[in-house]
């Protein structure tokens, strides 16, 4: 008796396994060729002054323990843009004692409004010593928190009242670093509920940076109140969680004589893309 076995593939069935096998026994190698040939091209790039070759080679050379020669790929890269790469420049010739040469790069990071860098830069003058760097390091620590900060913004908030009325507000703040390092707010501020307008108020505020995410706050409210027809007066204290250049969140609660003791809960954006739309419409 002949017994055929119930698993053996027939040929068609077998057929693309074969062909798989194939594929892959030609198309790994030449993957691999790809990729050591793309690796293999970014340092000549990088030689040529290409700055996206020379950031991206830089880190790799780090990991490879070629400090030098990582350090001159991250200077190549600064030099084409690359700010972040300015920084780790800066931060590699601080490390071997080249306190002069890091100034440079440091610096373009900054004037860039970022935060890394001013704090590396404090540390260069603070280490350096020299007549006039205590002050400056002084100044940039004072800076730091608030440089990657909006110069101006737009917020909203949802003021609920122990009365029951909830109000809402929008507010245009300027905050630039002109302003005691965006620790002085100017800005107006208009105020509705279910009847409508409410009031309209300048603002003038001041904000504490604890660290460079959490801001406590206090403003004053001078302007009008619509609907009590007459001059309206008030102010809010609160907590700000800063998200960098994009804006905020806020809480804190509230006064004014339009606007009995409420709290307030918002949302700020860097007011820049709306005021290009506004720009671009305008056109």
């Amino acid at each position: 008796m002949t017994f055929f076995p119930r698993d053996v593939p027939s040929w068609p069935a077998a057929c693309p396994v074969r062909w798989v096998t194939r594929l892959l026994a030609v198309g790994l190698p030449l993957m691999a060729v790809s990729c050591a040939t793309s690796r293999g091209t970014i340092p000549s790039e990088c030689e040529r002054g290409e700055a996206g070759a020379c950031s991206q080679w830089a880190p790799e050379l780090l990991r490879q323990g070629e400090t030098q020669q990582a350090e001159n790929a991250f200077v190549r890269a600064c030099e084409g843009g690359y700010t972040g790469d300015c920084i780790s420049a800066g931060k590699l010739m601080m490390a071997r004692g080249e306190l002069s040469g890091a100034e440079a790069p440091l610096s373009t990071a900054y004037q860039q409004e970022s935060e890394e860098a001013a704090w590396a830069l404090a540390d260069l003058y603070q280490a350096r010593g020299a007549a006039g760097d205590s002050e400056q390091a002084a100044r940039l620590r004072w800076e730091a928190p608030a440089i990657d900060k909006p110069d101006r913004e737009f917020f909203f908030e949802w003021r609920p009242a122990s009365s029951g009325q909830t109000t809402y507000s929008l507010t245009y703040a300027f905050q630039p670093m002109a302003l005691g390092s965006r620790r002085l707010m100017l800005g107006l501020h208009f105020a509705w509920n279910a009847q409508g307008g409410d009031e309209f108020n300048a603002v003038m505020g001041y904000q504490h940076f604890l660290t460079s995410s959490l801001v406590p706050y206090a403003t004053l409210l001078f302007g009008g109140a619509f609907q009590k027809h007459t001059f309206n007066v008030g102010g809010e204290v609160g907590m700000k969680w800063c998200l960098g250049p994009f804006g905020h969140l806020r809480t804190g609660m509230g006064s004014s004589v339009a606007s009995p003791l409420h709290a307030s809960i918002g949302i700020g954006i860097n007011s820049l893309p709306i005021e290009l739309l506004v720009l671009l419409a305008a056109h």
